[in-house]
Parts: C-alpha cells; sequence; structure tokens
C-alpha cells in the first residue's frame, strides 16, 4: 500500500487474553505522528479475528485550518467502521469525545489485516485519539 504512514505507537495486537477476548488501545497523536492527509497505520491483526466492539476515544480536540475529516476503521473488512467522515468531522472531535459505529461491531478481519486512521479533505493540526477495540481470535 503506497502512502500509508504507520504511527509513533504503532502495534502488532497480540493475545492478551481474558477469557478469549483481548483489548488493545491504538493511539494517534499529532505531536509524535503529524496530521498530513493520508492513511496512518495504528496497528495490525495477527489471525483472523472478530472484532466485538471498537470505540473512538477523542483524548484531545483535533483542530485543521479547514473541514478535515478523519475515518478509523480496518484496511478490507471496513475502512470506515470504527468511525466514518460523518462522525469523524472535525467539528465532532472535540475533547473527550466518544464515537462508536454498530457497522465496527461484530466484525470479521482477516489475518494481517491493518487498522488504519485516515486523514481526509484537509491536514489535522492537532488532536489525539485512541481507538479502543476489544476482538477475539476466531482462526
Amino acid at each position: 500500500m503506497a502512502g500509508e504512514i504507520t504511527v509513533a505507537a504503532y502495534k502488532l495486537l497480540d493475545k492478551n487474553t481474558n477469557e478469549g477476548k483481548t483489548v488493545e488501545i491504538l493511539e494517534y497523536d499529532f505531536a509524535k505522528d503529524a496530521g498530513a492527509q493520508g492513511t496512518y497505520w495504528l496497528g495490525k491483526f495477527p489471525h483472523k479475528c472478530l472484532v466485538r466492539n471498537a470505540i473512538v476515544f477523542v483524548e484531545t480536540a483535533c483542530t485543521s485550518g479547514g473541514s478535515a475529516t478523519v475515518a478509523v476503521g480496518t484496511t478490507t473488512a471496513d475502512p470506515d467502521g470504527f468511525m466514518d467522515t460523518t462522525s469523524g468531522a472535525v467539528a465532532n472531535l472535540i475533547d473527550n469525545a466518544v464515537i462508536t459505529e454498530t457497522t465496527g461491531t461484530n466484525l470479521v478481519v482477516a489475518a494481517d489485516e491493518y487498522i488504519i486512521l485516515v486523514i481526509g479533505t484537509t491536514d489535522l493540526t492537532a488532536g489525539k485519539i485512541k481507538v479502543i477495540i476489544e476482538w477475539i481470535e476466531v482462526e
């Protein structure tokens, strides 16, 4: 995939299980990752998995010089399944915002699929976003 950017806090998701469930917290941070338009790799599933839940938490408000949008999802299964560009309009990405999308629950993802954050329309100039994913390895 050309043009992708690996974030500073990138993770290869690993089984850290609690009765078969794993919870991972992934992070995009403008201070470490910059804010240019593009696709940012937050992490990667090592096996075929079932995502039970995904929550996007805006720790620090996102800002831009225009009407930036942010989407969060997976490379193939659903590129905006965790947060679509409507929910991810910069005006909605305020301090402590919590965003969930129903399409990001009970989502099967293939092995080696990436969790991505896509900045579109215009660059971000600030912001910190955490993605909390609960998943179960199914294969």
